[in-house]
C-alpha cells in the first residue's frame, strides 16, 4: 500500500465524487484485505467461535464491496478514521445478522479477500488479554497489522533490490537492540564494515518508520492527523 499526502485511500473512499466507483471499490477492498484480522480479534473477544468470526467478517466485506458508496453503507458512522468506521459498521452488521437471523454468506462479493480463521487465531493469540475488552484488543490487533504490513512492504523493497539476505539479517533489529559483539558478528556475516552496518540499519529503520506513517496516513480522511493517530495506536499497544 502506498499513498500521497493529499489523497489517501480512505479520503478517496470517503470523499463524495472524489473518484469513480471502480476506484473507490478497489481502494475499499485493499483496505479491508489489509485490516480484517483486527475485526476477527474483536469478534473473538466478544465470545464468537473462530469460524463464525471469520464468516461474519467475510459477510461484512461482501456487503461493503457490493455498495462502495459510504452513503449506502451505514448512516452516521463517521468517516474520519477508517478503523473507527470499520469497527462501527461491523458492530451494526453483527446486530443486523443477529436480529434478522440471516444466514452468513461465505465468499460472495468479497471472494477476493481471504479470511482464514487460522490466520485470525494467530493474531488473536498475540493480542489476547483477559483484562482487556474487545475494543482494546481490536486496537492492539490494528497496531500489529500496521507494523506487519509495513514490514512486508520493506521486505518486498529489499527483495526487489536483490537484498533479501540483508533484510533477513537486519530485520530482527528493527525493534530490538543488540550488544556490540553481536553487531560485529553480524557485520562479518554480511561482509560489511561496522560503519556500513550501522548506516544500513539506520536507513532500514528510517524507511520502516516512514512506511508505518504512510500506512497510518492511508487510513485517515485528513492526513494531517497521522501523528495523532500514530500516538493513539502506540498508546493502545502500550496498555
Amino acid at each position: 500500500m502506498t499513498g500521497t499526502f493529499h489523497t489517501t485511500r480512505w479520503s478517496l473512499i470517503a470523499g463524495a465524487g472524489a473518484a469513480d466507483e471502480a476506484r473507490r471499490s478497489a481502494a475499499l477492498g485493499e483496505l479491508c484485505a489489509a485490516y480484517w484480522k483486527p475485526l476477527y480479534a474483536f469478534l473473538r473477544a466478544r465470545g464468537r467461535a473462530p469460524q463464525d468470526s471469520a464468516d461474519l467478517v467475510q459477510d461484512l466485506f461482501a456487503k461493503l464491496l457490493e455498495k462502495p458508496a459510504l452513503g449506502e453503507l451505514e448512516p452516521g458512522t463517521g468517516t474520519g478514521r477508517f478503523r473507527n468506521w470499520l469497527l462501527t459498521v461491523l458492530v451494526h452488521h453483527e446486530r443486523d445478522v443477529r436480529d434478522h437471523g440471516r444466514a452468513l454468506r461465505r465468499g460472495g462479493g468479497a471472494s477476493s479477500i481471504s479470511i482464514n480463521a487460522e490466520e485470525g487465531e494467530r493474531r488473536f493469540a498475540e493480542v489476547q488479554d483477559p483484562s482487556a475488552g474487545p475494543e482494546e484488543l481490536f486496537e492492539r490487533a490494528w497496531v500489529q497489522e500496521v507494523l506487519e504490513n509495513a514490514r512486508q512492504v520493506l521486505e518486498n523493497e529489499h527483495i526487489a533490490r536483490g537484498k533479501r539476505g540483508v533484510f533477513a539479517a537486519l530485520s530482527p533489529l528493527l525493534t530490538e537492540e543488540v550488544d556490540p559483539g553481536a553487531r560485529m558478528a553480524l557485520a562479518k556475516q554480511l561482509d560489511l564494515s561496522p560503519v556500513a552496518l550501522r548506516v544500513a540499519l539506520h536507513r532500514m529503520k528510517a524507511r520502516y518508520r516512514e512506511l508505518i506513517l504512510e500506512l497510518v496516513r492511508e487510513t485517515l480522511n485528513d492526513p494531517s492527523e497521522s501523528a495523532d493517530e500514530l500516538d493513539a495506536l502506540i498508546g493502545a499497544l502500550a496498555r
